[in-house]
């Protein structure tokens, strides 16, 4: 059967075929826990700091862990609604745990697991049944935190509380978001941006606590009152809002207001209790948190953590994809290549070391740490004995090649050890040893760039310590390259230095990890008060040189829609549909009728427009909006042209909740939420813009996103407005009324045609009718393609997404960019698939957890670049269309899956996919089985 291009589309498989009830049955629940474990994080090694920590959370109460190398327990605590007076969102604390005695030394076994099954952290010191075992959790169901800690003699536990705002504090720089930010005066700070610390609690009995309350409000009455909002009636958000912590143990004793400690045992249990009150008083702060830990203490952490897992395990039961390739397929850490290993020069014979060489050792085997200080103690002069792995071992070996290296074989592993005598070396630095194509990544070297540094080159990454080869002194350094634990090592003088670890799995495994572990971070900041901050979520580290320790995120505190929304992408298609409730509290509920009011009060007209960056009580950034007050303004839009016409968010919101109810069949959400917003929505664009002589909306001014600034009818806004009403009139009519309908169709009869362009004569989707002063490297003219699914596969237009995408002016595969979206949805298989591995690969090189994605355009972790890889993965394998379900519209051949999935009308659609088959198809309830349409 030959496809063409023009029907190319409507092709049953071709590739694929579907088997129904073949030999093996569709994953069960336990079967799928069991797969989850290959997925767990694991470190065999302490971490140097705070970059080395992994997250934990319970949707509302998240930590960054880590385990010093020193053996001590470090967590910094986060929360959705810990907002400071700034309206800033802080950390709520920092907790270290002691153990004692000392438990672990370097050399020693270690192990610190997060398991993702059961949500919790697991640490062990030492081996087998003489460990020592702590395992950290945050309940599922209460704002706990637990440390549970086993081991075979008596040890004690001892919490200290260590904070960073002891003192007021004034920032001396701050974010874009932040309510002060003036760029147009000295200092960029319309007021002083004051923090205020923290409150110890005193003297209390066999405990330890702290809180943080707002004696002042900074934003909400100042940006209410500067946009003209004064009227509006709202509580204040900040003021008074307290949240803090108590440490309890069992047996615990205070040693002082921020150390207690507890009897030695073989058992220890600490508990963490986190709180936020609004508004609220110290006192009545403190009693509610006294009825949460008398709550909670009614049961006994034995028989919260089953209640805990059993959460986590319906949590994983959801829904599931597990992608990996279907032939023996796995990341190279050592190609192979024609080049000989050279001595102290490059390939060319150049960056020729100065200095003395005392010996060279190569081995194709990753020698253990403890190995590495036994060679820096043997005497420069004298070659390690033979041994297994070890290629040449040669005491002042020459500049050059070593005869016959051309073919030896590196399987996956290299040791690279030598003792160095360099001189003042240039800034270029100088090569030790090298088996790569310089300026490649093709092999391997060592070298001490730049200067008198020691770099390691391969081919899964780069590893360097800066300035760690003193001159004119004797140094031994080694390298490692250790596939089966996947980590590149720097040392010098038999210590570690640096350390990075590396993917080595396959590019179908490394997709599948990274879309696990970013659902696994939604679910530990997804269910709290507030929606997931793009630029970090409540995984924030201190960033050296940047203000205000862990609280620091770049951007600040306020929600731009078009970040924020990424997170949510996926949710639906994962069914965890428990996360969107903060997004459309928020969005739906207070910032919707201050909008309301907004619009009303600036036009004079009803309905509701959405600015794109907003505080979360729903007033526009003081930046954006401009300092010169309402009352004193012609133009009452915000000032800044960044966002001015950018209204997006309103049709994209409608969109969202929409898909909500189509999967949830909430009838309630639909007339309480849906309904409402949408009629805003839709008044607002069909009363603000006027129309033309064939009764057409002409939306000028405008903007599409914040990449062209100057459009008439916009793509965004056109097509979200064309994909919303078409979804609202497909409601059925029990739950519309007439009017409703009447009115809804009298706008859609208004809407301008899709923009499109031509480029030598090929017509393809524009940015807007007419476009202008171009900002930004978005790509609005694909907003057809995704988020409103107007242009894509299954549709008889699919080839103006396809040429425009082609054509797009900016291109990328991180952060917010949604090119592997809009690839999944115009069919685009091989590119998907390629673009989506480099943004798994893609995490942030500082940070040893491999889904904290960033900086990118926001901050670490980077909430948009997880969220993008989930709803494009979701996408390769299913996509709806109505009641229509696409299988498999962009999944490559040589990619087998176990998935389940979650589509439209209640239903879970479930199976295999081996070389192209299908099998074990199961779709619930059966009745869909119909509207499946397996696409080629």
């Amino acid at each position: 059967m030959i496809c063409t291009k023009a029907h190319r589309i409507d092709c049953l498989a071709v590739v694929f075929t579907v088997c129904i009830g073949c030999a093996h049955a569709a994953m069960q629940p336990a079967e799928n826990l069991t797969r989850l474990q290959d997925y767990n994080v694991v470190w065999d090694s302490p971490s140097p700091g705070f970059h080395g920590s992994m997250p934990l959370g319970n949707g509302d109460v998240g930590l960054n862990a880590w385990v010093q190398e020193n053996g001590d327990l470090h967590f910094y605590i986060g929360k959705t609604d810990s907002w400071g007076d700034n309206a800033r969102l802080l950390k709520v604390g920092k907790i270290r745990v002691r153990i004692t005695p000392d438990p672990w030394q370097e050399g020693r076994d270690f192990r610190q697991c997060l398991s993702l099954a059961e949500g919790a952290i697991h640490i062990r010191y030492g081996k087998s049944e003489k460990a020592l075992t702590l395992k950290l959790w945050v309940d599922a169901f209460h704002p706990v935190i637990h440390v549970d800690a086993q081991g075979e003699s008596t040890f004690a536990l001892t919490a200290s509380v260590e904070l960073w705002r002891t003192e007021a504090y004034e920032l001396p720089s701050i974010e874009v978001s932040d309510v002060h930010l003036h760029r147009g005066i000295p200092g960029n700070q319309h007021a002083p941006t004051v923090v205020e610390p923290d409150t110890v609690l005193p003297n209390l009995p066999n405990r330890i606590g702290w809180y943080h309350h707002n004696v002042k409000s900074v934003g909400p009455e100042l940006t209410m009152r500067q946009q003209g909002l004064s009227s509006y009636e709202m509580a204040d958000p900040l003021l008074h809002r307290t949240f803090g912590a108590i440490v309890t143990a069992d047996d615990g004793k205070r040693v002082d207001d921020v150390t207690l400690t507890t009897s030695p045992a073989t058992s220890q249990h600490l508990s963490i209790y986190v709180l936020t009150r609004h508004p609220s008083t110290p006192d009545a702060w403190l009693k509610s948190i006294d009825r949460v830990i008398r709550s909670v203490e009614a049961r006994s952490p034995e028989a919260h953590y089953k209640i805990h897992r059993g959460w986590w395990a319906d949590f994983w039961n959801r829904s599931w994809i597990y992608a990996r390739g279907s032939g023996k397929q796995s990341i190279v850490s050592v190609p192979p290549n024609q080049h000989p290993v050279r001595i102290g020069v490059d390939q060319q014979g150049q960056n020729v070391f100065q200095g003395v060489v005392g010996r060279v050792s190569i081995f194709s085997t990753a020698l253990s740490p403890s190995r590495i200080r036994q060679l820096a103690h043997l005497d420069k002069a004298r070659s390690p004995a033979p041994e297994a792995g070890l290629l040449y071992a040669v005491v002042s070996p020459g500049r050059g090649p070593i005869s016959n290296s051309a073919g030896w074989t590196f399987s996956q592993d290299v040791t690279l050890e030598a003792w160095v005598r360099p001189a003042k070396l240039p800034a270029g630095g100088a090569r030790i040893i090298d088996k790569i194509t310089p300026g490649g990544s093709d092999g391997f070297l060592l070298d001490t760039y730049p200067g008198n540094s020691l770099r390691l080159v391969t081919a899964v990454g780069t590893l360097e310590a800066k300035n760690a080869l003193p001159a004119n002194r004797w140094s031994h350094v080694a390298a490692l390259i250790d596939h089966d634990r996947g980590r590149l090592s720097l040392f010098v003088d038999g210590k570690e230095i640096a350390e990075e670890g590396f993917e080595n799995r396959a590019d179908a495994s490394v997709v599948t990890r990274a879309y696990i572990l970013q659902r696994f971070i939604n679910a530990c900041n997804g269910r709290g008060a507030y929606p997931i901050k793009f630029n970090g979520a409540i995984f924030t580290v201190p960033n050296p040189g940047s203000p205000g320790d862990a609280d620091y995120r770049r951007w600040g505190p306020g929600y731009w829609w078009q970040n924020t929304r990424s997170a949510y992408f996926g949710m639906c298609t994962a069914g965890d549909f428990d996360q969107m409730g903060p997004l459309f509290d928020m969005y739906a509920g207070p910032v919707f009728e201050l909008s309301k009011y907004r619009t009303q009060h600036y036009f004079g007209q009803r309905g509701v427009y959405y600015p794109e960056c907003i505080y979360f009580w729903g007033a526009a950034f003081s930046e954006s909006y401009g300092w010169t007050p309402f009352e004193q303004r012609e133009d009452k839009l915000q000032e800044s042209r960044w966002h001015k016409w950018e209204w997006v968010c309103g049709p994209e919101l409608v969109w969202m909740m929409l898909d909500y109810y189509d999967h949830t069949l909430d009838e309630a959400f639909l007339r309480e939420r849906v309904l409402p917003v949408a009629d805003g929505v839709l008044a607002f664009f069909d009363q603000y813009y006027e129309t033309d002589s064939a009764g057409k909306l002409v939306m000028h001014p405008s903007q599409a996103v914040e990449t062209w600034w100057e459009c008439t009818n916009p793509m965004p806004e056109v097509a979200g407005l064309h994909a919303v009403s078409q979804r609202l009139l497909s409601l059925p009519d029990s739950v519309t009324t007439s009017p409703q309908r009447r009115y809804w169709k009298s706008v859609q009869a208004k809407l301008p045609d899709i923009p499109t362009r031509q480029i030598d004569g090929v017509t393809m989707l524009a940015p807007a009718e007419k476009f202008d002063m171009k900002r930004n490297i978005e790509n609005p003219e694909l907003y057809a393609v995704f988020p409103f699914r107007l242009i894509a596969l299954g549709k008889p237009s699919v080839e103006l997404g396809i040429k425009a995408f082609e054509h797009r002016w900016d291109k990328g595969n991180h952060g917010w960019r949604q090119e592997e979206i809009f690839m999944a949805y115009l069919g685009l298989t091989d590119q998907v698939r390629d673009n989506l591995v480099r943004r798994a690969r893609n995490k942030h090189k500082g940070s040893r957890f491999p889904a904290f994605w960033g900086p990118n355009y926001d901050w670490t972790p980077d909430q948009t670049h997880g969220g993008v890889l989930m709803k494009a993965f979701q996408s390769m394998l299913l996509q709806t269309d109505g009641k229509k379900i696409y299988l498999l519209p962009a999944w490559p051949r040589e990619w087998n899956v176990d998935f389940k999935l979650h589509a439209p009308y209640k239903t879970i659609v479930q199976g295999r996919v081996r070389n192209g088959e299908v099998q074990d198809l199961d779709v619930s309830p059966p009745s869909r089985r119909a509207d499946i349409v397996l696409r080629n």
